[in-house]
């Protein structure tokens, strides 16, 4: 049955069947075809400055704390609770 398929289709798809390719001359490219490309790039364009408008939130963000590495966190909170503040050194007897 498949083979019967396949014997079918076979004539159109000899060299002879296939239609003859548009002279270069007969083709050219439209308006419409150039305004979808220009469509294309500015969308395009709109998505970089879109993506690089929130990659420098989301920097600003994480240098603000708002989010980050739990352990990178609780590094800095460890460091700062073990360092003696400038203050204390100045409050402490001399011997």
């Amino acid at each position: 049955m498949l083979v019967d398929a396949f014997l079918s289709v076979l004539p159109a798809l000899l060299p002879g069947n296939l239609d003859p390719a548009p002279e270069p001359e007969d083709v050219k490219a439209g308006w419409t075809a150039f305004g979808i490309f220009l469509g294309g790039v500015a969308t395009v364009a709109l998505l970089g400055w879109s993506l690089v408008r929130q990659l420098r939130q989301v920097e600003d963000a994480r240098q603000r704390g708002v989010y980050g590495e739990p352990e990178e966190q609780e590094q800095e909170q460890a460091d700062a609770a073990d360092a003696p503040a400038a203050d204390s050194t100045e409050d402490t007897p001399r011997a």
